[in-house]
């Protein structure tokens, strides 16, 4: 006879999931601890995000009162919006910390002359008024 199939509460796959999520232990540490595979870690992880992505776009239907496919493509816009935030966020900490390691470099001459160019333009049109 095959193996019968073991079904998880929802409860303990967020647990899991959000365990693995919070980076304290990799998902073959969770899973040898938990008796279970780590791909079943991964497959939950998958699950419970397209799941969410699902309550988000019926979320946007009941309260924008839009069509399945607005919903779905405002979901689409707001993920696109999160990962350039991301990004952005990511290229400002990376050129701060370029500047904190080389101060005088050519971009920090070449961004102050820039500032210092555009405070000497708001001047002159201040003047034109």
């Amino acid at each position: 006879m095959g193996k019968s199939r073991k079904k998880f509460e929802l409860e303990y796959k967020r647990r899991i999931v959000q365990e693995y999520l919070s980076g304290t232990k990799s998902a073959k540490e969770i899973a040898d601890a938990e008796g279970l595979d780590p791909g079943q870690i991964y497959n939950w992880k998958t699950q419970l995000e397209n799941q969410r992505r699902v309550d988000r776009i019926e979320e946007i239907q009941t309260t924008e009162g839009v069509s399945f496919e607005q919903a779905r493509k405002i979901r689409e816009l707001e993920e696109e919006l999160m990962a350039a935030k991301e990004k952005i966020a990511d290229q400002a900490l990376a050129i701060d910390l370029l500047k904190k390691i080389q101060p005088n470099s050519a971009y920090e001459k070449k961004s102050s002359g820039y500032i210092a160019m555009k405070r000497e333009l708001d001047r002159s049109k201040g003047r034109a008024k």
